[in-house]
């Protein structure tokens, strides 16, 4: 094989290495880009999601707590009484009712809160779960289920089904767990139920 050849081959053989080489960049270029495009369409539905979950709630501070399960909170255009769902905490003329509405206090007083809203009640006030920003797990919990866990209400299952099973069922586990542990009202084996005390009915 004369130089001429070796050359001409070379060159062939170079021209088809680019060619490849290409080939295969283009191939994980327009990867990268379904990829990039999937990432931004999953992250914009995640987003989207998110939006929807907002639309559920409304933001609020909390001006006032009357007692263990019921607080006025305002809004830029409106002040708002709300009745905590689902759980029913001791009168203040009872015993721990003090305690609970301190517990309360202490949990969202003059916070910014997220309400859920569920309806009103025979009083006219919002049937609502509240949600309180935990600075130091940076979530939201739910203050209805965090004062039946603290031992500061009764969970009412006359007035739950509207819940999902899952929120009953956890409402119950933790009404349990405090029962057990004797956490807050559940200290005294003598606590009664507020819906007895004062002369009505609660059918488990």
């Amino acid at each position: 094989m004369d130089d001429t050849s070796a050359l001409t081959n070379l060159i062939i053989l170079g021209v088809l290495t680019a060619l490849i080489i290409a080939v295969v960049l283009n191939a994980i270029f327009k990867n990268r880009k379904s990829n990039e495009k999937e990432v931004v369409l999953d992250t914009e539905r995640e987003e989207e999601e998110e939006q929807g979950k907002e639309k559920e709630f409304q933001f609020a501070e909390v001006h006032h707590v009357i007692d263990g399960d019921t607080v006025i909170v305002s809004q830029p255009w409106r002040k708002l009484r709300i009745r905590l769902d689902s759980i029913d905490c001791p009168e203040q003329d009872q015993y721990w009712g003090d305690t609970a509405k301190y517990g309360l206090l202490k949990l969202i007083g003059g916070r910014e809160v997220r309400i859920e809203e569920h309806g009103k009640d025979s009083h006219g006030r919002t049937i609502a779960t509240v949600y309180v920003h935990d600075s130091e797990e940076g979530v939201w919990i739910n203050a209805n289920e965090r004062m039946v866990t603290l031992g500061h209400a009764w969970v009412m299952r006359k007035f739950y089904n509207h819940l999902p099973k899952e929120r009953q069922n956890k409402l119950n586990k933790l009404e349990a767990w405090a029962k057990t542990k004797k956490v807050g009202l559940w200290k005294s084996s003598n606590a009664v139920p507020p819906w007895k005390w004062r002369g009505n009915l609660n059918d488990d």
